[in-house]
């Protein structure tokens, strides 16, 4: 049986991936079960506090110290988490993009963004470029040969 050892940005990738996962999980359980109670205008606040369930990812720093005496990274860590970065900003654009241009694009020239939705946008951006960036880093890690484990 093959051990699998992970490095400190594979255990802190997989630590935010599961939060957001769990996160997002809660929201739409919540949302689902609220909104027909009391409607959109309660549900919706209610449903999104527990999106701040992603703010436990800021703890990863600190469960997974760096260990001493042992190379931080190489080369090709700084490769990965670079692309990593690329395609976590990437789908923020996109999210921004998306959320900017879809009303535009559904009701034509009449279409209205509250200024109250852009919070919204902005935290929303956060978190699609934090989870995609820890997302990349498990895939690029995934795709290395077996001699850097």
């Amino acid at each position: 049986m093959k051990v699998l050892k992970m490095n400190r940005a594979q255990k802190t990738a997989w630590f935010i991936v599961i939060n957001f996962s769990v996160a997002i999980i809660v929201s739409l359980t919540a949302y689902l079960i609220l909104f027909p109670k009391f409607g959109a205008s309660r549900a919706v606040p209610l449903a999104l506090s527990f999106l701040g369930l992603c703010g436990f990812s800021g703890f990863a720093p600190i469960i997974f110290k760096k260990d001493p005496g042992h190379v931080v990274c190489d080369e090709r860590d700084i490769m990965i988490n670079r692309r990593a970065a690329i395609a976590g900003f990437g789908s923020a654009f996109l999210f921004v993009g998306l959320a900017c241009m879809l009303p535009f694009t559904l009701m034509g020239s009449e279409a209205n963004i509250s200024v109250n939705w852009l919070p919204g946008i902005f935290c929303g951006a956060g978190i699609i470029s934090s989870y995609m960036h820890a997302i990349t880093i498990l895939v690029m890690y995934g795709k290395g040969d077996d001699s850097h484990e």
